[in-house]
C-alpha cells in the first residue's frame, strides 16, 4: 500500500481487470458488462435493462444493485453514480494504487436470486517461493446488502479455519456443510489469476450453474476492530 507497483492499480480497476481476467481464465467467467461511462445522466439508464448492477471502478464499497429500474429514481440514481466518480477513493482509503485509475461507472448484469445476490466466496491465495504451494483460506459471505452480513471461513478443503474474524458472525445455513461441488473449479482460477502475485483475493459467485469472478483484491480491509486471532485464544 506504501509503495504499490503499477500492476495494482489494474488489478484495482473494476473495468481493466476483466481485460486480465479475459486473459488469464477466459471471458465465460465475467459477469456480462452491458455499459461503462463517465458520466450518468437519465437517458444511460433508461438504455439499460430492467435490472442490473452499477458500480464504481476506481473505489470499494461503492455498488448499487438495482432489481426493478421503473421502482427507482432515475435522477437520484444518476446523482449517486456522478457523486463517486468525483471522489478520491486513494486518499479515503490510503490505498495509493487507486489514484492512477481512471473513474469510471461499469454497469453489469444483476446476478439475482429471488431478488437477491448469490453468495461470495472470497478465496484468499498466499503465494510462497517456487515450488511451495500457495495458503488458501476462504471466506463465504451470506446476506450482501442487507441487514446482516455473515461470513464463514474454510481452509482449501473445506475445513473449517482455526481463526476468525471479529464483529463476523457466522451463518448457521446447513448447505455451507459441506463444499459446493464447483469448488475444484473455482479454486483452480483463483490460483491461476493469483500465480504471479504474493497475495490476491478473487471473488467468485455460482449463478445459474456457472462460476463468474466478481473482483480482484490486492489490499483487503482489515477486520472492523482487530485482526485475526486464533480460535479459543
Amino acid at each position: 500500500m506504501r509503495y504499490p507497483a503499477p500492476v495494482f492499480s489494474l488489478l484495482a480497476d473494476k473495468v481493466r481487470a476483466r481485460e486480465y481476467i479475459e486473459r488469464t481464465i477466459g471471458a465465460e467467467y465475467l459477469v456480462p458488462c452491458y455499459l461503462v461511462c463517465e458520466r450518468v445522466t437519465t437517458q444511460t439508464l433508461e438504455g439499460l435493462p430492467d435490472s442490473f448492477v452499477m458500480k464504481a471502478n476506481h473505489s470499494s464499497r461503492q455498488t448499487r444493485i438495482v432489481t426493478d429500474k421503473s421502482h427507482e429514481d432515475l435522477e437520484v440514481l444518476a446523482r449517486i453514480a456522478n457523486d463517486w466518480l468525483r471522489k478520491d477513493f486513494s486518499r479515503q482509503a490510503r490505498e495509493k494504487h487507486y489514484s492512477d485509475i481512471q473513474p469510471k461507472i461499469i454497469f453489469e448484469k444483476a446476478l439475482l436470486c429471488n431478488g437477491k445476490p448469490p453468495d461470495d466466496y472470497k478465496f484468499n491465495i498466499f503465494n510462497g517461493g517456487p515450488g511451495s504451494r500457495p495458503y488458501v483460506f476462504i471466506q463465504v459471505m451470506q446476506g450482501r446488502f442487507e441487514k446482516k452480513l455473515t461470513q464463514n471461513l474454510f481452509l482449501e478443503d473445506w475445513s473449517i479455519a482455526p481463526f476468525s474474524r471479529t464483529r463476523k458472525d457466522p451463518s448457521d445455513d446447513p448447505r455451507l456443510s459441506a463444499s459446493p461441488a464447483e469448488l475444484p473449479q473455482m479454486l483452480d482460477i483463483a490460483k491461476r489469476l493469483s500465480a504471479p502475485f504474493g497475495y490476491l483475493r478473487v471473488d467468485c459467485y455460482r449463478h445459474d450453474g456457472k462460476i463468474y469472478v466478481g473482483e480482484l483484491t490486492i489490499t483487503p480491509p482489515p477486520a472492523p476492530t482487530a485482526s485475526c486471532r486464533p480460535n479459543g485464544i
